[in-house]
């Protein structure tokens, strides 16, 4: 399969909040985020597993929807090097790079509620917002459009994103988040 699309639908859990189905050939996955993991930490989590596919753990700064601020992912069991450019005024400057191995990724956000990019060289996966299901306190469904031999570690990562809130990948999130960067950087002893 080289080009196809999926549909994940939402559901809501006393735990978390997530979506689950089929993607292509690879059966059914679930990912969702876990509203609290540690509250006194403020540290949230999403996960993503199914029987084709790696188990994949994000944990950020949180509580609720984890981001992308002291970041950590593992696919598989092995960390994935995270790094973006929080100050880039391009989305392309702002791509969020993962790294596993030999295995590259760049993963770009239009911005909340809107679609997002995951690409490798020969492979792009595009998720986002799809329709809007019976119950509105449901949500919308995640769509997905894959064009070329996407494997489940493609797939995998690019669902994840669904559970993260990305928002410091776009503009508006890098303009909101710049002064906790900057007070980050003091506290660090990076400051001048």
């Amino acid at each position: 399969m080289s080009e196809y699309s999926f549909e994940l639908l939402p559901f809501t859990h006393p735990a978390h909040d997530g979506w689950t189905g089929p993607v292509g050939d690879f059966g059914v996955v679930t990912v969702h985020y876990e509203r609290t993991v540690s509250p006194k930490e403020k540290i949230g989590q999403a996960r993503l597993y199914g029987d084709g596919f790696p188990d994949v753990l994000f944990r950020g700064s949180g509580p609720g929807m984890p981001t992308l601020h002291k970041a950590h992912m593992f696919v598989g069991g092995e960390p994935v090097e995270l790094s973006y450019n929080a100050r880039g005024l391009r989305r392309s400057a702002r791509a969020l790079r993962l790294t596993q191995g030999d295995r590259s990724h760049t993963y770009t956000s239009a911005g909340v509620g809107k679609e997002a990019e995951l690409c490798r060289t020969g492979v792009k996966i595009t998720v986002g917002p799809g329709r809007r299901v019976d119950d509105p306190h449901k949500g919308l469904v995640t769509a997905g459009q894959v064009q070329g031999p996407a494997d489940p570690v493609d797939l995998a990562i690019a669902i994840i994103f669904e559970a993260v809130d990305t928002s410091s990948l776009t503009l508006g999130g890098a303009m909101v988040m710049a002064p906790l960067n900057f007070l980050q950087r003091q506290t660090d002893g990076g400051g001048s």
